[in-house]
C-alpha cells in the first residue's frame, strides 16, 4: 500500500509556517491549492499581492524547500522561479522552446543527470511548480498608456496556463546506447504562482471604497483619544479587492480568469519583524554574530534594542523586511571596521563582549 503523500492542507501549512511569518490565512490558501496539486486534483493558480518584503519570495522558497527535502515529494520538485520581464523578453514562438519550459527542461534534465529516465521526466515536466516575480511589471498598460510588451507576455503566459501538449524530446542512455524519444507532456498541471508588489493597489482600490458610489463601504468606527471624540477607518486590501480592480490595474480579464485565489499578504507585525531578525540560520543576527566572532568579538543585543529596531522598521512597512537590514546597516556602519575600539565591547571573563543596548540603537537609527 502506497504511503500517503500528504495527509491534509493543515501539514503543508505547519511546513511552510516554520520559515514563513505573519502571513498564517495565505498560508492556509497556498496550502490547500498545494494538496489539490500533490494529489493530482484541479487546481486554478495563485496570485500573490503584498508590499516589497512581506514574504512573497520566502514563500516561494519554503515551497521549494518542502519539495527538496521529502522523497515522497519528489515528483513536485521541479520548480523554477523567475522575473516576469523575462517573459516580456521572451522572443520564442514556439511554446516548446518558451523560456518557462525551457527552465522546467533545463531543471528536469539536471535532476535526472545521474539516474535518466522518460518516465521520471515526463512527471517532473507536468507536475512542475513556476513561481513568477514581479507580474504586476507587465502589466497591459501603464500611466494610461498600452504597454504592448506586457499584453504580449501576459498572453505567453496563459497559452500556458490553459493547458496545451506539447511535444518535447528527449535523449537518454541505456545500456550503454544512446536513445531519444518525443514526449507529449501536458501543460495544464504545472502550478504557477506569481506574485508582485503592485503599487498604486492599495490607493486605487481605497479611494474607490471610500468614494462610497459602490456597495463596499468603509469599517468605521468613533473612539476616544485625548478626551477627543476621534473617527477611525479600518481598510485592509484583502476585504476590498475585486476582480475588477486588477483588470484596471493591467491584468486581463483572460489573463487573471486563470488564477483561482489572489491572496493579499499581510504587512509584517513588530513582533513578526523581531522574529525575522533573530530565527534562522541566515538570520541578519545571526550573520552579524558570526562576523563580530571572526574579530574575537561576541556581539549580544538586549531585547530592547531589538524591539527599538523593529519598530523603526515597521514604520517602513512599504519594504518590510527590507527595512531591517538598512536600518541595521546603518547601526553597523560605525562599528563594523574595527568594534575592538568601540566604547560598547567590554571585556566579560577574558573576552571582548559587544552589547547593544536600545539607546544605542536610537541613536544611530
Amino acid at each position: 500500500m502506497n504511503q500517503p503523500k500528504i495527509k491534509a492542507p493543515s501539514e503543508i501549512f505547519e511546513r511552510l509556517e516554520k520559515t514563513v511569518v505573519d502571513q498564517s490565512l495565505s498560508l492556509q490558501q497556498i496550502a490547500v491549492s498545494l494538496f489539490k496539486h500533490i494529489n493530482q486534483l484541479n487546481v486554478g493558480n495563485i496570485m500573490l499581492v503584498g508590499n516589497s518584503g512581506t514574504g512573497k519570495t520566502t514563500i516561494m522558497r519554503a515551497i521549494e524547500s518542502m519539495f527538496a527535502k521529502d522523497e515522497l515529494l519528489s515528483d513536485y520538485m521541479n520548480t523554477v522561479r523567475m522575473n516576469a520581464n523575462l517573459i516580456s523578453n521572451d522572443e520564442s514562438k514556439e511554446m516548446e522552446s518558451s523560456v518557462v519550459i525551457s527552465k522546467l527542461r533545463e531543471n528536469a534534465e539536471h535532476m535526472l543527470a545521474d539516474h535518466p529516465s522518460p518516465e521520471r521526466f515526463k512527471s517532473l515536466m507536468e507536475n512542475g511548480v513556476v513561481f513568477i516575480d514581479e507580474v504586476d511589471k507587465i502589466r497591459s498598460h501603464v500611466g494610461g498608456q498600452a504597454n504592448p510588451r506586457g499584453i504580449v507576455a501576459q498572453e505567453a503566459l496563459l497559452t500556458l496556463i490553459e493547458g496545451e501538449t506539447i511535444h518535447l524530446s528527449y535523449t537518454y542512455k541505456e545500456q550503454g546506447e544512446l536513445k531519444r524519444v518525443v514526449l507529449p507532456i501536458e501543460t495544464g498541471h504545472i502550478l504557477f504562482i506569481c506574485g508582485g508588489a503592485f503599487e498604486g493597489l492599495y490607493d486605487q482600490v481605497y479611494r474607490r471604497v471610500a468614494s462610497g458610489e459602490h456597495k463596499d463601504k468603509l469599517v468605521q468606527e468613533f473612539v476616544i483619544e485625548d478626551e477627543d471624540l476621534q473617527k477611525k477607518e479600518h481598510f485592509h486590501l484583502s476585504n476590498y479587492i475585486r476582480y475588477e480592480d486588477m483588470f484596471e490595474y493591467g491584468m486581463t480579464p483572460q489573463f487573471l480568469g486563470r488564477f483561482d485565489e489572489i491572496i493579499i499578504l499581510n504587512d509584517l507585525t513588530v513582533k513578526g519583524l523581531m522574529r525575522i531578525f533573530l530565527e534562522g540560520e541566515k538570520s541578519l543576527y545571526r550573520e552579524t554574530q558570526a562576523y563580530f566572532k571572526t574579530l574575537g568579538v561576541d556581539m549580544q543585543m538586549t531585547r530592547e534594542a531589538l524591539q527599538v529596531l523593529a519598530e523603526a522598521a515597521y514604520e517602513n512597512h512599504r519594504i518590510g523586511a527590507r527595512a531591517l537590514r538598512s536600518l541595521f546597516k546603518r547601526v553597523l556602519r560605525g562599528i563594523e571596521f574595527n568594534p575592538a575600539n568601540n566604547y560598547l565591547v567590554k571585556e566579560v571573563n577574558g573576552k571582548k563582549q559587544l552589547t547593544m543596548t536600545a539607546d544605542f540603537i536610537k541613536r544611530h537609527i
